[in-house]
């Protein structure tokens, strides 16, 4: 097996996060630093990362429904709180795939798979995500159609797949969107783009994963057949 995809599927980092490591000198096998990511090893090798031994581990797969204010990150000394902090401490190894910023909600799922991390957030692989959004303002038709068209930010393409208004009065406008890819605060930077602040924003779907009756702050173990199946 490939070194970078040994440590990803033991859990200590994804592939892109395997390949930093090993080639910044911090991964050794047997007791010599290896710098090819390439690097055949077999599961009797002793991997070391920064001196911590990597073992292969069951994989392990929570469905969270992430409340507004909490980090999307393992650790971070500026947050009053993360998603791990909601994890019971057999749990606190796991990995947050890909982020929901500070103030967003919903659907997260958190793992030690680090094909799964790759798959779910390299730009190579497409993977459907809904979101429910409220914006200040009233949301027409024509909103909708320059939300598919896109707009340019820092460089940025920022466009959905589909959108559709669920609700709207004359201050604020309730709409479904999905995206099939995803930029740093890829909606709000697109609706603001569009001249529309984002009051709430959740996700509820990734790939035919649903968030289900979760509430906030709340988890579920679930296993590998089902998130294959969901985002394959």
């Amino acid at each position: 097996m490939r070194l970078s995809l040994f440590i990803a599927k033991s859990g200590f980092a994804s592939r892109r996060g395997a390949d930093l490591l090993i080639q910044q000198g911090k991964v050794s096998v047997n007791g010599k630093v290896v710098k090819e990511p390439f690097f055949r090893v077999a599961e009797s090798d002793k991997v070391l990362v920064n001196g911590k031994v990597v073992d292969r581990k069951d994989k392990i797969y929570i469905i969270f429904n992430k409340p507004k204010g909490v980090t999307t990150t393992r650790k971070d000394k500026f947050a009053d709180k993360t998603v791990i902090d909601f994890l019971e401490n057999k749990f606190k190894s796991l990995y947050p795939v890909g982020r929901l910023d500070k103030n967003s909600t919903g659907l997260l799922i958190l793992t030690n798979d680090g094909d799964l991390c790759f798959e779910l957030t390299h730009p190579k692989f497409v993977t459907e995500k809904e979101y429910v959004l409220t914006v200040r303002g009233r949301f027409t038709t024509n909103d909708c159609a320059k939300a598919i068209a896109g707009v340019t930010n820092e460089g940025d393409l920022l466009r959905v797949k589909r959108i559709k208004i669920i609700k709207q009065t004359e201050y604020e406008s309730k709409c479904s969107v999905v995206v099939a890819e995803g930029k740093k605060r890829h909606l709000r930077r697109l609706f603001r783009g569009l001249n529309f602040g984002v009051k709430s924003l959740k996700r509820v779907r990734i790939g035919k994963l649903l968030l289900g009756v979760l509430g906030p702050g709340e988890y579920i173990v679930v296993d590998r057949a089902k998130i294959l199946k969901a985002l394959g």
